[in-house]
């Protein structure tokens, strides 16, 4: 498996996974903002490796990440996205922990070619000019392991390097409702977290099973 396929939608084959992100608490939390149908169209790796790790992993990328709304890469229409942030590791200013700036998913920013963009790495090749960003209003979201909070996909968000020895690891699933296009949804495959597909767009396919 490739290192991108690796970090991305292990949801479909592991089931651990799924069964993290199936977990009621967490569920229940998501359908009581977006109702009781959600797709699970999407899951990410979120790891720093530790500062002495670093030189290994993704092209020379010092982890940082630039302030950026997701909705500025998925596209959703309409705009109805909600993901979660898990911690696997204990999360918080040393290294790296996610930053929002509370209020900020109100409003669409425009997003500029990203500076410290790697050609045919998987960073972020756009990113939110800090100029217009006033980092003073910016909360770092520290979490000791098992934590996990909701976010919106417009939400302004960044994440300083992770300059400690001690890695930083969550998972992210990406939630979205039925009646929303994501882009190719007869391709894309999707678990159903609660619910069905009530408009029949999606590639529903059934949950890993391992064991």
């Amino acid at each position: 498996m490739e290192e991108n396929d690796y970090l991305h939608n292990r949801h479909l084959d592991n089931q651990e996974i799924w069964e993290l992100f199936s977990n009621p608490e967490l569920v229940e939390r998501v359908a009581s903002i977006l109702g009781p149908h959600l797709v699970l169209w999407r899951s990410n790796f979120q790891l720093k490796p530790p500062l002495s790790d670093q030189k290994e992993w993704n092209y020379g990328w010092d982890t940082s990440v630039p302030w950026h709304q997701d909705c500025a890469y998925f596209q959703p229409s309409p705009n109805v996205i909600l993901s979660v942030w898990i911690a696997v590791d204990e999360v918080n200013k040393d290294n790296g922990c996610m930053r929002v700036i509370p209020g900020s998913h109100k409003k669409l920013y425009p997003h500029v070619p990203n500076p410290k963009y790697i050609p045919g790495s998987d960073f972020f090749d756009k990113a939110v000019d800090p100029l217009i960003i006033d980092e003073k209003k910016a909360i770092d979201i520290e979490l000791y392991p098992g934590e996990f909070f909701l976010f919106s996909e417009s939400i302004l968000h960044s994440s300083a390097p992770n300059l400690s020895e001690r890695r930083r690891f969550g998972l992210t699933p990406r939630i979205t409702v039925p009646f929303v296009d994501i882009g190719d949804r007869d391709n894309l495959k999707v678990l159903m977290l609660k619910g069905e597909d009530y408009m029949g767009y999606y590639n529903v396919i059934n949950p890993p099973n391992n064991f």
